[in-house]
Order: structure tokens, then C-alpha cells, then sequence
């Protein structure tokens, strides 16, 4: 149940990014590391570094990695009061958020990232996005305006020499398990059954209590076999974008997805575009197909036109609009 919070507290904290701060100020944000050479085994250390004169109340920030030769362990903050709040992770992306309730003007750096070099390649990490938040007038999080990326891609090699593995967790921070998803395990089977908001007032805290009905995996395939006239209906339940916690039950077929309002589902976010995907039922199941916006299922990216919607899926539109297909 501790998890369930936390994970449905991250997502508030996630969609509340969304809401434009009235104030402009001067910020930026880049990646540094330490070394760009190592070991087979050893540590690769990347940081996260801000220059601010507004005082912050939180940040995100996504990096890409070649999953074939990294694997993220976790992420800390030096910042004195910063909590990490657990995001789902996708292969290939860390996500990770950060949240205070005390405001602070800070210059240096913000995080560490910690990734295991799994075999000798020569790769890299690239600072795909990032925000400072800050509370608006209304008392939400809202992502400061006027921030600038600067340093975004670090090139990394790694030898094929195996070398001594550093500790897994720094020695002070807030740490953020940053686990990537099992390979070939799937998503676990389970949906959104309610979520409780509760504002604390003067506070930069949002809590929600989320309760999940967890199925198996042969059970949501029974329910999918049954034949069409008990089939049970299709529907959208929305993890992270404009939309997060709402679930839209596809009652007509196809559905078309995008930032167009004529669409049968908007997507107002700028990640997203007009047309960008598609779903389809036939009597064999139901198929998402991409209309060229960036589709990624369970994380990997639909490299064929068309491909088979299972429940369960974890499908992502654009960079963060996320939604669980059951």
C-alpha cells in the first residue's frame, strides 16, 4: 500500500507540472559527469546541475540510455529537504521527480544518477527534458518558465575490462530507485479503481490513496477469448498527461488519437500530434496502429504500422502522455 501512495503521489506531483508559472525568471539546467571512461562493472555517475535565482520547490528530468549497455540504479539529491517521488519506469528512460514543502535558491547540483556499464560499447546519455517547480499563486506546482537545457549529451565508452563496482547507494540524499521494467515479464494486471485528493493548505504536499484490483494475466486473456457478444468493452485509463486518472471506455471503433479536438480522444499536449494514433478492433482482438507521432508499447517503440493491443499495455504517445490499455 506504501508504493500505491507514493506512486499515485509522484503522478499528481507529474501532472500538476503541467500548469504554466506566471512568473518568468532566469534558470538553466545541464548534465556534467565525472569521467566518460569506464569498466565493464563499474559505477557511471551522471549529474544534474541548475543555476536558478528563483527558489524552487521541485524538479524532473527524463535521460535516455542505450539499455544494452547501462542499467540505471538510482538517483539521489543533495538538496536538503528533497524527496523523491517513484515514477513507472520505461526501458530506455529515466524518469525521475523531486519535491520540497521548503522553497530554496539553489546553484549546483541538483541530482545524481547512478547507472551499472553492463559490456564494452560506446554510448551515452542525452537530457531528453527537465523542469524547476515552483507554487503558483493557487498553491500548485507549477514548472518555472525562462529555463534554459544546456549541457544534454554526454558520449560514454566502456572497456571490456571488468572493474571493482562501487557502492550502489551514495552516502547522503534523498535516493530514487530508478529499476527499469523486467525484460519479457510484461505489466503487472492492475488498474486505477479510485484516487482521494487531499490539499494541505501552506503546503507544497499532495497525497493520494489509491486502491488497485490486481488480476492475473490468464484471467484478462479469458476475459479477452470469450466470444464477441460477451466480450467485455474496451478502455483508455490515463497514467500521466493532460488527462491523468481518467479512464475512457471505448465504446465505437476505430478511435482516433491526437491533439486535434476533432479527434474521438484529445490529447492536448505539445508532445502529441494532430493524428497520432489510432485503435481497431477486429474479431481476432484489438491493434493500435501509429500515424507518425512516436508510439512506444511497454517501451519499445512500434517500428511496424500496425501492432496487437494486449490488456495490460503500457502505451506512450509523444514524451510523457502514458495510458494502460484494459
Amino acid at each position: 500500500m506504501k508504493r500505491i501512495i507514493a506512486l499515485a503521489f509522484a503522478l499528481l506531483f507529474a501532472f500538476a507540472m503541467v500548469i504554466n508559472a506566471g512568473a518568468q525568471a532566469t534558470a538553466s539546467i545541464w548534465l556534467t559527469a565525472s569521467t566518460t571512461a569506464y569498466k565493464t562493472g563499474e559505477t557511471v555517475l551522471v549529474t544534474l546541475n541548475t543555476s536558478s535565482t528563483m527558489a524552487i520547490q521541485g524538479f524532473t528530468f527524463q535521460i535516455r540510455y542505450d539499455p544494452a549497455c547501462l542499467r540505471p540504479v538510482n538517483a539521489s539529491s543533495p538538496v536538503p529537504g528533497m524527496n523523491g517521488l517513484p515514477l513507472p519506469q520505461l526501458s530506455g528512460l529515466v524518469d525521475g521527480s523531486y519535491a520540497s514543502t521548503t522553497p530554496q535558491t539553489l546553484s549546483g547540483a541538483l541530482a545524481e544518477v547512478r547507472f551499472t556499464a553492463l559490456k564494452e560499447c560506446q554510448t551515452g546519455v542525452y537530457l531528453e527534458s527537465a523542469a524547476l517547480a515552483v507554487r503558483n499563486a493557487e498553491g500548485f506546482a507549477a514548472p518555472l518558465t525562462g529555463v534554459s537545457i544546456g549541457e544534454r549529451d554526454i558520449p560514454l565508452s566502456i572497456d571490456r575490462e571488468v572493474g571493482v563496482a562501487q557502492a550502489a547507494d551514495p552516502e547522503s540524499g534523498a535516493i530514487l530507485p530508478l529499476d527499469p521494467p523486467i525484460a519479457d515479464q510484461g505489466i503487472p494486471g492492475w488498474m486505477i479503481a479510485g484516487i482521494i485528493l487531499a490539499l494541505l493548505a501552506g503546503a507544497f504536499v499532495f497525497i493520494f490513496i489509491a486502491h488497485r484490483l490486481f488480476r492475473s494475466g490468464k484471467a484478462q486473456k479469458a476475459k479477452i477469448s470469450r466470444p464477441s457478444s460477451g466480450r467485455q468493452k474496451a478502455a483508455l485509463h490515463i497514467r500521466h498527461g493532460p488527462q491523468a486518472g481518467k479512464s475512457i471506455p471505448l465504446n465505437k471503433f476505430p478511435i482516433l488519437i491526437g491533439h486535434d479536438p476533432k479527434n474521438d480522444i484529445c490529447i492536448n499536449d505539445p508532445h502529441v500530434i494532430s493524428h497520432h494514433a489510432q485503435i481497431y478492433s477486429e474479431t481476432s482482438g484489438y491493434y493500435l496502429r501509429d500515424l507518425g507521432g512516436g508510439t512506444f508499447i511497454n517501451g519499445r517503440p512500434v517500428k511496424s504500422s500496425t501492432v496487437v493491443l494486449n490488456p495490460g499495455d503500457v502505451v506512450r504517445l509523444g514524451r510523457s502522455v502514458l495510458f494502460v490499455f484494459g
